[in-house]
């Protein structure tokens, strides 16, 4: 009887399955154009109520022959019966028959399930592994962890992230941002709109894609009206079409930082998981008091979420490595998406994280315990797991690629972000699988061998090679800038190329790096890269992580260098956060270090020295009025970080002119459009000089991250000898101005206004 029944199944499984195809199939045929079946177009509920009997005949089938619930199960028997109908779909979608965006959408769910059952039965088999084979520490229970970390360092953690939100919460409205207006006062609503009227497609609202930006921002579209404040330009004159301008910013970006600082504490669970409570307290506090990394949570743009984002992904990735958990692997999976949702730089993970596998293999000794070809097989299988959760995650929060699926590769892995190392990408995978398979990891594995045995002088040359940089970087800054002009070269960071040789390049992307973090964090990272002249490291966790941030940062800088881009502070922002990290790691070896050598009787403790850390935090913050700008005490003041600044200046620049004499009727001429958010009077940014003259110029404002650009217009318009030319370019270098204003007391770093005369 039972053999009866499940012949009964089987059957009635495959003719549910025939008869979706079938009428699958007949529905796309009467969609297409000049079709005998064009007819029946006209009344497609129809198809639809017959997709509807075959969906519910569907559940009821597996139901009734089902007793006993198993999801993986049930699951695969959907998967099976609409597997015919989904090839035809695919059929119809990649011929561009029209069809509604719901067939897209099922479709994409037909994808995401299939992958996810995939993934669920990996992940079974994995964790079904002896023991004694698989890593897989003693876990604590979330109330566990709690009481295991213990109310001091709890305290510390919650006064750490206030300081975090109470900095960036101060003047969070009083400066108007480069770029930001392409966000709060467009993207962002138009995103929402869209949404709302189920324009799926309309959803593209960039090229980063700032998907998440949209998603955290949402809220203000409740409270501000986009089209009510957004600036006009007319004839070069700027116009805000309301004075509030304050509460506005207010409205987009306090979620962004409410979002950052209640998400903050999740570095501090992860390298505690990785690392240990005192490395993961001082690594904590370094990131959450890093003034770079609070400037830029006070900005509605990609970069203040994708520093977030990107090094979490690491950081789950390590302890999956560390502990063998898969919820830290899923994790860094969605971390991963949802970076690639803010940013399409993040593709550079992808190959990181590849390249992990062999790092792994090399400096990990517990990985030797097995074969090369068994250990590439089952981390091949991991790296598929994360790329699944991080596409899944992108897919399900992307809208645009509900109805566009092939925009789900050329987003990330076909990205232009990830176009000229693609090529090297895949024919590594293709290598490694083929030969894997074919010539059972022959070759693979004697690279690997011979990579084992030099594994300690390898170490040495790309730690070498760090510590070069940053040892020339340091030089070429305290000697004057003698060999490479790095403030030069990172006023226009997208046209450094022929400006300098690919050493210049690459040197100058560590420039705002080493001068744009703390002394403290400067002086660890100096310190770091000696910890690697002893074959021991490679058995402690915390130096294998630094070192694979080691390579991690050397390979972005070499990806910039190849794509002829100068890293300025913002387009490096995510390496911000690792660079704490590591001299969070750095700072516990060095008292390890002085304990040894008896210079410390006692390791200090870890409260006392995470107070330090937080008393010296909280002082360089307050002492740092525009955190985004920040320069290290050890940057010659003649000198600063920020040549592309996201506004530095611009209220208090605009707060001057106010108290001006009828400052309504005035009129100024500024390069800085942000100062116009905030003035009262008129303002203009063009080189409309027939209107400047005739209106009456007042003021001109000059700021330094403009020189560049304005003196390339100038130079233009001298050329052309054109009439009425206002040598705008010479106030730059003009002395004696009305106000003047140094960001972070920087003289290089300003806002300046003078009197205008003919």
């Amino acid at each position: 009887m039972e053999t009866l029944f499940t012949k009964l199944e089987n059957r009635l499984y495959r003719n549910i399955s025939l008869i979706a195809f079938l009428w699958t199939l007949i529905f796309i045929i009467a969609q297409s154009k000049n079709s005998f079946l064009s007819s029946l177009k006209t009344n497609n509920d129809l198809f639809y109520l017959g997709f509807i009997i075959l969906s519910i005949l569907t559940i009821g089938s597996i139901a009734y022959f089902s007793p006993h619930f198993s999801f993986e199960k049930q699951l695969a028997k959907i998967l099976f019966i609409g597997l015919p109908s989904m090839l035809v779909i695919l059929f119809a979608i990649n011929t561009s028959i029209p069809l509604h965006y719901i067939f897209h959408i099922i479709f994409g769910v037909y994808i995401l399930l299939s992958g996810f059952l995939l993934t669920f039965l990996f992940i079974r088999k994995e964790s079904s592994i002896p023991k004694n084979i698989q890593k897989q520490p003693h876990s604590l229970s979330y109330k566990q962890w709690f009481i295991d970390q213990g109310l001091p360092i709890l305290l510390l953690l919650l006064l750490t992230t206030s300081m975090f939100f109470l900095f960036g919460l101060s003047r969070l409205t009083q400066y108007a941002a480069v770029d930001e207006p392409l966000w709060i006062d467009g993207r962002i609503a138009r995103y929402w709109k869209n949404i709302g009227e189920l324009d799926w497609k309309g959803t593209n609202i960039s090229d980063k894609p700032g998907i998440t930006v949209a998603l955290v921002t949402g809220p203000g579209t409740l409270f501000k009206s986009t089209s009510e404040y957004k600036t006009l330009h007319t004839e070069g004159e700027i116009i805000n079409l309301k004075n509030d301008v304050e509460s506005y910013y207010f409205a987009f970006r306090f979620p962004i930082l409410l979002f950052v600082t209640l998400m903050l504490p999740l570095f501090y669970f992860f390298l505690e998981r990785l690392l240990g409570k005192r490395r993961a307290l001082f690594s904590f506090i370094f990131i959450a008091l890093s003034p770079v990394l609070i400037g830029m949570t006070k900005i509605v743009n990609p970069d203040s979420l994708l520093w977030f984002f990107s090094p979490l992904s690491l950081l789950s990735y390590f302890v999956f490595l560390k502990r063998g958990a898969f919820r830290y692997l899923i994790f860094s999976g969605i971390f991963l998406g949802l970076a690639l949702l803010t940013k399409y730089v993040a593709n550079i993970l992808f190959v990181f994280f590849l390249g992990l596998i062999l790092l792994e293999y090399i400096y990990n000794a517990k990985n030797t315990l097995i074969s090369f070809p068994l250990y590439l097989k089952k981390s091949l299988g991991y790296f598929a797991v994360l790329t699944f959760s991080a596409l899944s995650t992108f897919y399900i929060l992307f809208p645009a690629v509900w109805v566009k699926p092939e925009k789900l590769l050329s987003s990330t892995l076909l990205s232009q972000a990830f176009e000229k190392v693609a090529p090297l990408f895949l024919f590594l995978i293709v290598f490694i699988l083929t030969d894997q398979w074919i010539n059972k990891s022959r070759l693979t594995n004697t690279f690997i061998q011979f990579l084992i045995k030099i594994k300690y002088k390898l170490s040495l040359f790309i730690v070498g090679i760090f510590l070069f940089s940053l040892l020339a970087t340091i030089w070429n800054t305290w000697s004057g800038m003698t060999f490479y002009s790095f403030m030069e070269l990172l006023a226009s960071p997208k046209t450094i190329a022929g400006k300098v040789d690919i050493i210049g390049t690459y040197l100058t992307n560590f420039y705002p790096m080493i001068f744009g973090v703390t002394p403290f964090v400067f002086l660890l990272l100096c310190i770091a890269p000696f910890c690697f002249f002893k074959k021991q490291w490679m058995t402690s966790t915390s130096l294998r992580t630094t070192f694979y941030l080691f390579i991690f940062i050397v390979l972005y800088y070499i990806a910039t260098t190849v794509n002829h881009v100068a890293a300025v502070v913002r387009y490096q922002i995510i390496l911000f956060p690792l660079v704490a990290i590591i001299a969070g790691i750095a700072l516990e070896h060095f008292l390890e270090f002085l304990h040894k050598k008896n210079t410390l009787k006692e390791k200090p403790s870890i409260l006392s020295i995470a107070s330090i850390l937080l008393f010296f935090g909280i002082l360089t913050l307050f002492t740092t009025p525009f955190p985004l700008s920040y320069a290290s005490s050890f940057l010659p003041n003649k000198y600063s970080t920020d040549m592309k600044d996201m506004g530095a200046g611009s209220y208090e620049t605009a707060q001057y002119l106010n108290t001006l004499p009828h400052a309504e009727d005035l009129l100024i001429w500024t390069d800085k459009d942000g100062v116009c958010k905030f003035f009262v009077g008129r303002c203009m940014g063009s080189l409309n000089y027939d209107r400047l003259h005739s209106e009456g110029l007042d003021y001109i404002v000059v700021s330094s991250g403009r020189q560049s650009r304005t003196g390339k217009m100038i130079s233009s318009d001298i050329t052309n000898n054109k009439p009425g030319l206002i040598r705008f370019d010479q106030y730059y270098l003009k002395k004696n101005p009305v106000f003047e204003i140094d960001i972070n007391g920087r003289p290089s770093h300003f806002v300046k206004v003078f009197k205008y005369k003919e």
